[in-house]
Formats: structure tokens, sequence, C-alpha cells
């Protein structure tokens, strides 16, 4: 399990850091982008990032965007979950920018670099202290954690206990996760389903390893069918 402890904004972020922006809300905008930061203000909990970049394009995105920010610093990132407040060519120095909301404080967490791939499967889950379980199916995987859809709205940093088959002989059977990023909603055949990223917890280098072969397996067998990932 990665290592996490929160820190105040300020103390840490700096001018010029690069940033990349988890987008899965609104759907049509999914993916990752990539930014750095330009400014920011703890005294109306904005910052302002370099107009993010998606395969090379800059895309201003659109206000209401949810977004699970990464800075990056060194062997570490700080993290915390953010909407996009304005996009555009900013008035003071003409840059194109995105404005988006900070906390007080963010959490720091040691980069562990886990390949995600797009990967839907179905299974189920329970929420701490309670015994009945209910269906997810998910967006990615990696081996630190996926994208789920649920129907019912979970808490960020809620602990979670998630069961799925990956392949016949290996299955992830109630295990602990935690609730680390609200992906926002999302309507399928007309009805709003909620996104949240999850962390697995407690892995045991074997599983981990598993995991790891498993994403690659996966990988190799995209590649083959000329998938891009």
């Amino acid at each position: 399990m990665p290592v996490s402890e929160m820190y105040k904004f300020d103390s840490v972020v700096k001018p010029g850091m690069p940033v990349i922006l988890d987008i899965s809300y609104p759907e049509d905008l999914e993916g990752e982008y990539k930014s750095q930061v330009y400014d920011y203000s703890m005294s109306s909990k904005r910052m302002r990032l370099a107009m993010p970049s998606f395969k090379g394009r800059l895309v201003p995105l659109p206000k209401g965007t949810k977004a699970y920010v990464k800075i990056i610093d060194k062997g570490s990132l700080y993290v915390f979950q953010g909407t996009v407040l304005w996009s555009g060519k900013s008035k003071e120095d003409g840059l194109p920018s995105t404005i988006i909301t900070i906390p007080e404080k963010v959490r720091r967490v040691q980069r562990r670099r886990f390949n995600r791939i797009p990967l839907k499967l179905v299974g189920k889950y329970r929420r701490e202290g309670e015994k009945d379980y209910k269906t997810f199916s998910s967006v990615d995987f990696s081996a630190g954690g996926m994208l789920i859809i649920v129907k019912e709205e979970l808490k960020v940093d809620e602990k979670i206990f998630i069961t799925v088959k990956l392949k016949p002989d290996l299955e992830l059977v109630d295990q602990p996760s935690l609730v680390r990023r609200d992906g926002g909603t999302r309507n399928i055949d007309g009805q709003i389903l909620r996104l949240y990223g999850i962390e697995f917890l407690d892995v045991n280098l074997s599983l981990e390893k598993k995991l790891v072969r498993f994403v690659m397996e996966k990988e190799i067998e995209y590649r083959k069918k000329g998938i891009l990932i």
C-alpha cells in the first residue's frame, strides 16, 4: 500500500511543478491531461494552471469538469479532487490557462508505476461494517486499483471490500480497498451511475506480482488485437 500523508497546500506546491489531470467526467473528456502550476491563491482557494494538453493538443476544459489532480514532485505525488472554474486566455499575461479549485491540504502519495489498462469487469463489493454485497462494473484496472461504476454514492476515503474474478486462476476476494477519488456521474442507458477511483490496500508482494503479470498479459493481448491503450 502506498504511504500517504497530508500536507498544507502552500507548503509543498510551487509554480512550475508538473501536473496531471485525471478526468473521468464528462465522459467525452475522459483521459489524462498534462499541465503545470502557474500560480495559486489560498485565500480564494484557486490555482491557475497551464491549459491542459491531451495528446499534444490544448484542451479548454469546461466549467464544472471534475479532475483528480496529481502534482508531481520527484518520487511523490500530491493529490486532490478539484473542479474546473474557467478556461481561456489569461488577461494578466495572455497565456492559455485553466483555473481549478484547491483544498487547504493535499495528500502526498509515493509514486508507483502501475500501468492502467481499459478493462470491463463485473464484480461485487461491500461497505465496511456491512454484510450485503452490491454489484459494480469496472472501466479500467491496474495492479494498484481500478475505476469502478456503482449505483450508490460512496465517500472519498471510505473503506470497501472488493470481490472480482480476473481470470480462472486469479480472483480478488474481499480485497480491502479505499475510495480515493470521486469520478462524477455517468448516464448509462438512462440511468445515472457513479464513478469512483479505488485503491487496493494491504496487497502482499505475491499478489502484487500476479496483478502486474495479469495487466502485462492484457497489454500483450490488446496489442495483438490492434487495440490502442
